[in-house]
């Protein structure tokens, strides 16, 4: 439950921050405010100004105005070392372990107990067991290297490294970003501990449920500048988003309309059986429809997606591609059948972080820009490459810039770029709008009904109920592998849908 906050001296303020980069102002006079004993979330677009705002605060920036107090004293800090020394602790979304060294020496390093030439790893093995503890964190071997731990658990480790300096102000951007239900969960409990013990925390998300369910203010940017700060009793998701991008919620789904009878079966799929994973799913994938197709996590949802993209080997099963049987046995068929996966793993899967956008969205068409054998037509691969960037309207500053410079949403819009670059009649996504914010979700959820519209097959794998909801035409629920019901978007609610998940069909 949200506290009351009640009316003391903020913790930190923030006043009139200001900071500007060559040819971008990143914020302009925004006031930011967090007290003692608050989750306070700060949320807003990519690009809205979050992300610098808090790097001010860390010192990593150096604001070109404005000031920070804390506890009503004015401070500058040159360097992130003093924010830190201040009781300033960031955890990034990005993960600053190093992972041959184990729980323990992450949680100190650079601090390790009994002197600088003999370390008491001893002690320092007590003290992070100490730590973890406090936070309700079991599970966690200390001695155990941090690279052999799941994601979410070296994510609690981060926290538990920012809380060994016992800092008063704790920054979190995205931390559920990797986490599943009962992980979040978790992290969710030890944010409410932590905050009954007067740290003031600082929440970025781009979740709004999970500020709604945990916060108890928000503030919000928009292009460098605080647009409000709102108490979260008694404000909606909704209204979030509507302060978020600016225009009204139900701009964020725009249904088609396909009459069935038009419709063919584009692909068709049955008694598909993946391992253990996957048990006899049949269905079919008709031209110019949106397939949603949901579970719990584990359900089976993304095994199906990748065996569709010729990723997994232990099938049976039938295909039918128009009618025709065909196998898919690697993505190489898949894509000769006119298939085409958008995957969650953007930056392992998806696309190569040091190439620009150009070689990433042109990369599997690159046969059709060849001259002579070895030779490509530069000059018209770039001008597609420019023409699909601006149709699908990434945000950077060339076409040549590395996609690791590029937001969450614009990866995921290079990803699009290069399977339509490549035409494509089936599109699968698998979370297709994971850690990317409102207004980027906005323009996939435009993109995908676009695309139906043209006469393209789409399936998108979520266990966002709302988004399944808000873009599907049809929806199949997964439950212990098996295809449990299907429901047409009239017959769809969130209730049927939260049942149906849960293997109670209403």
């Amino acid at each position: 439950m949200n506290m009351q906050v009640s009316v003391h001296p903020a913790t930190l303020e923030m006043r009139g921050i200001s900071k500007q980069f060559p040819g971008v102002t990143a914020l302009a006079d925004v006031d930011f405010s967090v007290q003692s004993g608050e989750i306070h979330a700060l949320i807003g677009q990519n690009g809205a100004g979050k992300s610098t705002l808090m790097k001010v605060l860390a010192g990593v920036y150096q604001p070109d105005g404005g000031e920070i107090r804390i506890d009503g004293q004015a401070v500058r800090f040159s360097q992130p070392r003093m924010a830190l020394s201040s009781g300033i602790g960031v955890v990034y979304q990005d993960l600053s372990l190093v992972p041959k060294l184990t729980v323990a020496n992450n949680i100190f390093l650079g601090r390790e107990a009994g002197g600088s030439i003999l370390v008491d790893q001893a002690a320092i093995n007590r003290e992070a067991m100490r730590i973890l503890e406090s936070l309700g964190v079991k599970g966690i071997d200390v001695q155990a290297r941090t690279m052999d731990l799941p994601l979410a658990q070296q994510q609690l480790v981060e926290i538990a490294k920012v809380l060994s300096h016992q800092p008063r102000i704790l920054v979190l951007d995205e931390p559920t970003a990797a986490l599943a239900e009962e992980e979040t969960a978790l992290l969710m409990s030890i944010l409410r501990g932590l905050r009954d013990r007067g740290i003031a925390i600082i929440y970025i998300s781009h979740r709004f449920k999970e500020i709604i369910k945990l916060c108890d203010r928000a503030t919000v940017l928009r292009n460098g500048q605080r647009v409000k700060t709102v108490e979260i009793i008694g404000t909606t998701e909704a209204e979030l988003i509507e302060l978020t991008i600016g225009e009204k919620v139900d701009t964020f789904f725009k249904h088609h309309d396909v009459r069935a009878a038009t419709r063919t079966a584009a692909l068709e799929v049955e008694t598909l059986s993946i391992g253990r994973s996957v048990r006899e799913v049949s269905f079919q994938l008709q031209a110019g429809e949106i397939v949603g197709v949901t579970g719990l996590l584990g359900a089976g949802q993304n095994e199906l997606a990748r065996a569709l993209f010729g990723l997994t080997m232990e099938t049976s099963g039938l295909f039918r591609r128009n009618g025709q049987v065909v196998r898919l046995r690697s993505p190489k068929e898949a894509i000769q059948h006119g298939i085409g996966l958008l995957t969650e793993q953007r930056k392992t899967e998806g696309l190569v972080m040091t190439l620009g956008v150009r070689p990433n969205i042109t990369l599997p068409s690159l046969t059709a820009f060849r001259r002579r054998a070895l030779f490509v037509d530069g000059r018209r691969e770039n001008q597609r490459a420019a023409d699909m960037a601006q149709r699908i309207r990434v945000k950077t500053a060339s076409i040549e810039s590395p996609v690791s410079t590029l937001s969450g949403g614009n990866q995921q819009k290079v990803i699009l770029g290069k399977w339509l670059l490549r035409d494509l009649d089936i599109l699968i996504f698998v979370s297709p709008t994971q850690g990317i914010d409102v207004g980027a979700k906005a323009e996939i959820y435009a993109q995908l009904t676009e695309l139906a519209e043209a006469g393209k097959s789409i399936m998108v794998v979520s266990e966002d109920l709302i988004e399944i909801l808000g873009i599907s035409d049809r929806i199949l629920v997964m439950f212990h592998g098996r295809l449990l019901q299907t429901l047409s978007r009239a017959e769809a609610t969130e209730e049927r849908l939260s049942a149906a998940i849960q293997g109670n069909p209403l």
